[in-house]
């Protein structure tokens, strides 16, 4: 009778292969897991700076259009830095930005009175600051408002990413 040749691994050359794959796992795992973890952070982080761009466009918008008769027609008082602002645009609508928590809320007077559209959910702090045409003297009342700054903070994950903006106010006598 003649024998054949063997076909296959022996278990010697099969916990040698399974040995290495192991180490190289080990090695390796780590790498791919913080590669994993970079991408998971960076894409928190734009959707973050995402929600903070699209608050900031929103709130300049809005801010330009405060109406003016003789004095513009804000209610909050100007006098100081506030962390909210209540004002009546060109088209008689009345509108008020405010905190609550966490949330930056937006809200009209004229639409879903009482339930105001949230801009962001990430809120740290906002900070509005009125300023005169020269844009050094701070404003004492609504007469001498030309310019109203706003900073805007996020934070998701421990990260907080800020946003200054300044409207010079249309409609000025």
């Amino acid at each position: 009778m003649k024998l054949r040749g063997q076909n296959g691994f022996s278990l010697m050359e099969m916990v040698i292969v399974l040995t290495t794959l192991a180490l190289l796992a080990a090695v390796a795992g780590p790498y791919l897991a913080n590669g994993v973890r970079a991408y998971n952070d960076t894409s928190a982080s734009v959707h973050t700076l995402g929600k903070l761009r699209a608050a900031s466009e929103r709130l300049v918008r809005e801010i330009r259009e405060i109406d003016n008769t003789g004095g513009y027609r804000i209610f909050t008082p100007v006098s100081g830095p506030n962390s909210t602002l209540r004002f009546t645009k060109t088209d008689t609508e009345t509108v008020t930005i405010d905190t609550s928590a966490s949330l930056l809320r937006m809200g009209y007077a004229s639409v879903n009175t009482g339930t105001p559209y949230i801009l962001s959910d990430e809120l740290a702090s906002l900070t509005f600051r009125y300023w005169q045409a020269d844009g050094v003297s701070a404003a004492t009342g609504n007469a001498d408002v030309a310019i109203i700054e706003f900073e805007l903070v996020l934070s998701h994950a421990g990260n907080s990413y800020a946003q200054r903006s300044r409207v010079a106010l249309r409609n000025r006598p």
